[in-house]
């Protein structure tokens, strides 16, 4: 792979000496486009730094692009250590990094390892801070000034216990021009107004973030407008893509401040909401934001069983709908008929849909007793009330733009030995079982993990 680099080339033989060319005098430009090839692939970044400077500042960018540091002690601090002596002998480095994950998932530690978790949690509730609130981490972010996407999570502590050096560190990361994605992850009291100078920012998720509505502005090192002094409209950014998950205590504040004229932030052109709409969350989310957020095309929902289920998502509120996506589970042994709910749900709808997505995920059973993986497949794939749902869109008409349609299941739900032929299979009594809407199109089965996956492993 390295071969090409020993050649050499002469423009005459007679002048070898003089005008040799090697590998290091080609123009840099042309050394990032041939590196840009290898940006994947670790082992040849790696080899390719050795070469020269030149090649080594290059290979950097894509060598540390990246960095998550989520784990708990004592590999948290490890990693820390690492990071904050490379940082301190390469400055530089800092300034490479694109993606930023910091802190534990703590709930999906505790599916995994319920005792380690659980000292875990123990020395964090006994710090009164994160994992992250840590000197080491601030350099990080403070370094990191040319990061894209940024991932922070909180532990379930309070905003207010945390250093004002600490908050200011956050709050200048967060609305930092570069920062086009963001996830802040559980954390008690975080001051929505922060969110709303956040001008770049296109990609929102909020996961377990609480709000009291009660905050001192005062105390934070956040730069406010002079009242009166309202940003223009083509000065204003907008928010593209939301994602809410247990966050109902934040919406009406969340909502609150990017509707202010002072805002900076604009929520009125989002296009797409994902909502947890399991039991009593989401509720306050699909009641407020559809009403400040009118452009809407893409919606996707999270339910549960329980009745009810939808009845915060009124159809008027989604005028603009093109893409509809729901999360629906399957509980064996339990009275449940997902598909028709869904169906009396369509009913309701008179929209241009273009593209639905029904997504499946097994949940687990009080009694214990699961069937194998490919009966369930089939058992849902012939359900009649695939008929119902067939009904509303088909023959009632109420999707009639609807072009494609997709069943998606979870890689952990599926038969690990999944061949083509199943596949095949159940794509045929789905279409056995919907005969009309196949005329139409032809609904297909795929397997990947829908964007709600990485919040609710072991709930």
């Amino acid at each position: 792979m390295l071969s090409f680099l020993s050649l050499k080339y002469w423009s005459a033989p007679a002048q070898k000496s003089r005008s040799e060319m090697t590998i290091n005098d080609l123009p840099l430009e042309l050394i990032t486009q041939i590196i840009g090839h290898y940006r994947t692939d670790r082992d040849s970044l790696k080899a390719f730094s050795l070469v020269s400077r030149a090649f080594l500042s290059i290979c950097r960018m894509y060598l540390f692009d990246r960095l998550r540091i989520n784990s708990i002690d004592p590999s948290f601090s490890f990693r820390c250590a690492l990071w904050s002596d490379l940082s301190t002998r390469s400055p530089e480095i800092l300034s490479h990094l694109r993606v930023l994950e910091l802190g534990p998932p703590i709930f999906r530690l505790r599916a995994r390892d319920p005792l380690l978790s659980s000292d875990h949690w123990s020395a964090v509730m006994e710090r009164g801070v994160p994992s992250i609130h840590d000197t080491r981490i601030q350099s990080i972010m403070d370094g990191a000034v040319n990061a894209h996407s940024v991932t922070l999570r909180f532990e379930f502590q309070n905003w207010h216990s945390f250093s004002p050096a600490f908050q200011r560190v956050v709050i200048n990361l967060i609305q930092r021009e570069s920062v086009s994605s963001l996830s802040l992850e559980d954390v008690v009291d975080f001051p929505m107004h922060a969110l709303s100078n956040c001008r770049y920012l296109k990609h929102l998720s909020l996961i377990q973030v609480n709000d009291s509505g009660h905050l001192d502005l005062g105390q934070y090192p956040i730069s406010y407008h002079v009242p009166g002094d309202f940003p223009v409209a083509s000065s204003k950014g907008w928010l593209e893509s939301l994602t809410l998950f247990a966050s109902d205590g934040c919406v009406d504040s969340f909502v609150r401040n990017l509707s202010d004229p002072g805002s900076i932030l604009d929520l009125t052109r989002l296009k797409r909401l994902s909502v947890n709409a399991t039991g009593t969350d989401g509720r306050v989310a699909l009641s407020k934001v559809p009403l400040i957020a009118q452009s809407i095309t893409t919606l996707e929902l999270r339910v549960s069983d329980g009745k009810g289920k939808y009845e915060q998502c009124r159809p008027v509120n989604f005028r603009k709908l093109k893409s509809l996506i729901i999360s629906l589970p399957i509980k064996h042994g339990r009275i449940g008929r997902p598909i028709r709910d869904l169906a009396l749900f369509v009913t309701e709808f008179r929209s241009q849909v273009v593209k639905l997505n029904i997504h499946f995920r097994r949940e687990d059973s009080e009694s214990g007793h699961e069937p194998k993986s490919h009966i369930v497949l089939i058992l849902m794939c012939a359900n009649t009330d695939w008929q119902a749902l067939e009904q509303d869109l088909a023959v009632q008409g109420r999707f009639p733009a609807l072009s494609q349609m997709t069943v998606v299941w979870r890689p952990r739900d599926i038969p690990e030995l999944m061949t083509a032929g199943l596949g095949h299979y159940l794509e045929h009594i789905l279409l056995k079982m919907m005969p009309t809407l196949s005329k139409r199109m032809q609904p297909t089965l795929q397997v990947y993990v829908d964007r709600f996956e990485d919040y609710t492993e072991g709930r």
